[in-house]
């Protein structure tokens, strides 16, 4: 293993619209991230950094070149290294009308993970006091706030995030910030996606 958590080099992938052209969304991509801390992944919107989480996850196919998580090669060996990778690439379902602990709770008995893990994980995303409110009830910060938690359930030792401070009010991106940072230096390894460069300046 050469010590990357995440590697792809040479990079491609093409759409075809429904006219039969081509239009490329990423081309000749390499990337290279070291374990450890948070670093950022920079780029315009529409520059193909959504595309390329959606291929290092198996979401979508890569026309060329090559992906490695952990050293594995992926979409190969994904089954085997998934377990250690935890992502929130878009807004995902909750149960409105569950509180947020009883979502987290229902994520974590159907991965086998043990309940005290949902303490844990409101705890590191700053819900504590409001893991019981209905989840149609959060505001924006509190629901990206549960959709990480929801990744730190399985205790992953990477963490991909695309433009997790999106619609966020000022208070809500400076905790986020805080959040990110904290997390990567508890040990995980922090992949932030963000057309911002302001933002990555101040997190990574």
């Amino acid at each position: 293993m050469s010590g990357l958590v995440i590697e792809a080099e040479g990079l491609r992938k093409e759409f075809r619209n429904r006219r039969g052209g081509l239009r490329v969304a990423v081309q000749g991509l390499d990337l290279a991230v070291p374990a450890g801390g948070v670093h950022g992944f920079l780029g315009p919107n529409g520059s193909g950094k959504t595309t390329t989480i959606r291929m290092l996850l198996g979401l979508a196919r890569a026309t060329a070149g090559s992906m490695r998580l952990f050293g594995q090669p992926v979409p190969q060996r994904l089954p085997q290294v998934i377990g250690r990778v935890g992502a929130v690439v878009e807004m995902p379902k909750f149960s409105p009308n569950l509180s947020g602990r009883q979502n987290l709770l229902l994520l974590s008995r159907s991965i086998g993970a043990p309940d005290a893990r949902v303490d844990a994980a409101v705890e590191t995303v700053g819900l504590t006091g409001r893991d019981g409110d209905r989840y149609k009830g959060y505001s924006l910060g509190m629901k990206q706030r549960l959709a990480i938690a929801a990744t730190l359930l399985k205790d992953p030792e990477l963490l991909i995030l695309d433009e997790p401070t999106n619609g966020l009010d000022p208070a809500g991106i400076r905790e986020m910030r805080d959040m990110i940072r904290d997390l990567g230096a508890a040990g995980v390894t922090v992949l932030l996606s963000s057309h911002i460069l302001a933002e990555v300046q101040q997190v990574c």
